[in-house]
């Protein structure tokens, strides 16, 4: 079998490395097309792969100019000459896309042109991006999922809010039967060292909150919402990790205010970002995980945290919410509310027993193992044939 991936953000996240990885371990053959928009050209040659699997190769695309980012259709004809001159369709079973807009709208014209069937996932860059800039190509848009063969999500909340807020009641009637929810994978490094203790709550909860510090992801809201419940007697603390991290949007004026925010209080410990290895030493000393952010796609970091054993508060109606029932492994949370955050930690704290049971009991490999989300993608793609 030989898919073609469409990847525009290949190289700039490694979620995508990882899931190619795991295919061409399975014996997928791959040829990877990474179309680079004009400021990303960059990422060439970034997270290159030494592919097992006969045939398989990255191949990168620069054909796209700062113009293209208003002229849609050209921008996706251009891809499409590009690749038909660098890829030998003949030679491919099916077409995986890693967004809708783009990546989909590439894998339709050629599936127009072809019949080469194809996959396409649904993200957060083409719902709060695509959608909304060129609403006029909605039409366009719907067209790409009606000839999918399979739509891909990456949370169950993520297809909810689709299905329910951007389709009409007939398009999601002939949508929803190739709907497959399958999460991204979780560092391996995390899963490899799975907590084995029990955590508990004996007065004095420990939260940890991992993530850049700007405003999306609620860090100030939650030092607010603390204060608050330590005025009311709670005995809470909070240690913060993710100054500085690379690659993340960096408000100064935001920092500033958690700084000051945080000046004097001995319960508040700000740190910079930590590798892996040092994020799970800083996990293991605490007793539950915190980070209300919106947007979210996903948060693959509070699979971290439960790989951990804590107890988590996450975005309520962000990418991770509905995954479990509310109360089961945490509490969600409304972004921006200082008072819900408040609410939910004091749930949380008042049923920590219960949720830490069901933590510690959470078999996290069969959703979130890229192993396993390989094997699911490799299951989707061999009903193509």
């Amino acid at each position: 079998m030989h898919i073609l991936h469409i990847s525009n953000s290949y190289g700039g996240t490694k979620v995508y490395k990882n899931l190619y990885t795991q295919l061409d371990m399975l014996g997928v053959r791959q040829t990877i097309f990474v179309p680079l928009n004009y400021k990303n050209r960059n990422r060439v040659g970034n997270q290159m792969i030494v592919f097992k699997t006969e045939g398989s190769k990255i191949i990168y695309s620069t054909v796209l100019k700062s113009w293209h980012r208003i002229f849609y259709m050209a921008k996706i004809n251009a891809i499409v000459r590009d690749l038909k001159k660098k890829v030998d369709l003949h030679d491919i079973d099916a077409i995986h896309a890693s967004t809708q807009c783009l990546d989909g709208a590439v894998a339709y014209k050629l599936h127009q042109k072809t019949g080469i069937p194809y996959v396409t996932a649904v993200r957060n860059t083409d719902v709060n991006g695509y959608y909304k800039v060129f609403v006029w190509r909605k039409g366009f848009f719907g067209k790409i999922l009606k000839k999918a063969s399979r739509i891909i999500f990456i949370s169950p909340q993520y297809k909810n809010n689709f299905l329910g807020n951007i389709l009409s009641e007939p398009a999601k009637a002939k949508i929803e039967p190739k709907v497959h929810v399958i999460p991204n994978g979780v560092d391996p490094v995390f899963l490899v060292n799975k907590s084995s203790g029990h955590k508990t709550y004996e007065g004095v909860l420990n939260l940890i909150f991992v993530a850049a510090f700007y405003r999306g992801k609620g860090l100030l809201e939650t030092l607010q919402a603390i204060e608050l419940l330590r005025g009311k007697g709670y005995e809470i603390t909070l240690n913060a990790i993710g100054k500085g991290l690379p690659n993340r949007p960096f408000d100064k004026e935001y920092i500033k205010q958690v700084e000051e925010f945080a000046r004097g209080k001995d319960w508040v410990t700000l740190q910079p970002f930590k590798k892996p290895e040092g994020i799970i030493a800083e996990m293991r000393q605490a007793n539950a995980f915190i980070m209300v952010s919106k947007p979210e796609t996903f948060g693959l970091v509070y699979v971290e945290a439960l790989s951990q054993h804590l107890p988590i508060i996450y975005g309520k109606g962000e990418g991770f919410d509905g995954f479990y029932p509310d109360g089961f492994v945490g509490y969600p949370a409304k972004a921006g509310n200082m008072e819900d955050i408040a609410n939910k930690i004091e749930s949380l704290i008042k049923n920590y027993d219960t949720i830490a049971h069901h933590v510690e009991t959470l078999e996290l490999e069969t959703d979130f193992a890229w192993s396993n989300i390989g094997k699911k993608y490799l299951s989707i793609y061999m009903t193509l044939q």
